[in-house]
C-alpha cells in the first residue's frame, strides 16, 4: 500500500482532515471550558453531567498551591474535559446561566454565516474576541458541500452551533 503524497489529496480529503494546530486549539478550548468549571461553586458542578473521576480533579485543584503543579494538574483537566459529552455540558451551564435569546442569537448568527460568509464571519469576530476565524471558515465550507452533496445542513449546522455556543459561554 503507497502512501498519499498531499498533491493527491481531494478537497474533501482536506477538510475532513483535522490539523495538528487545530487539536490543540480544541485542546485549549476544552482546558478553558474546565477552567470555567472550576470558577463554579462545588453545588453548581454536582449537577452537571461530569464522570466522578473530572468531579473529584474538580474538587482537587482548591488544595494544589504550587505553580508547576497547578499548571501540570489543569493540564490534566483539560485531559479529562476530552472525554465529556459537551453539547450536555453545554445545556446544563446554560441551564445554570440563562440567557434569554441565545437560541435566537444562534439561529441568526449561523443563518448569517451561511448565507453571508467572511462578513458575518468579521461581525462575529466583533463580538466573540476568542474566535477562531480559519476554523468558522472551515465549518461553514463543509455545511456547505455537506449540503451541495447531501442536500442536508443539519450536522454542520450542529457543528457551528456548539462551537458558538461554547464562544457564547465563556465569554460570560
Amino acid at each position: 500500500m503507497m502512501a498519499t503524497s498531499p498533491r493527491q489529496l481531494t478537497e474533501d480529503d482536506e477538510l475532513e482532515r483535522i490539523s495538528k494546530s487545530q487539536r490543540k486549539r480544541d485542546m485549549d478550548r476544552l482546558q478553558a471550558l474546565g477552567e470555567y468549571l472550576l470558577r463554579l461553586k462545588p453545588a453548581q458542578r454536582a449537577g452537571l453531567p461530569l464522570s466522578d473521576t473530572l468531579h473529584q480533579a474538580l474538587s482537587d485543584d482548591a488544595r494544589i498551591k504550587a505553580g508547576e503543579a497547578k499548571r501540570r494538574h489543569r493540564q490534566y483537566l483539560g485531559k479529562l474535559m476530552r472525554q465529556i459529552d459537551e453539547p450536555a455540558l453545554l445545556d446544563a451551564l446554560e441551564a445554570l446561566h440563562p440567557h434569554p435569546g441565545r437560541d435566537l442569537l444562534l439561529s441568526n448568527s449561523i443563518d448569517r454565516l451561511l448565507q453571508e460568509g467572511d462578513r458575518a464571519v468579521q461581525e462575529l469576530i466583533q463580538r466573540l474576541p476568542a474566535l477562531d476565524r480559519h476554523y468558522l471558515r472551515l465549518l461553514v465550507r463543509m455545511t456547505e458541500q455537506e449540503k451541495e452533496r447531501d442536500g442536508d445542513e443539519q450536522t454542520g449546522r450542529e457543528r457551528i452551533r456548539l462551537y458558538l455556543r461554547e464562544l457564547m459561554l465563556l465569554k460570560n
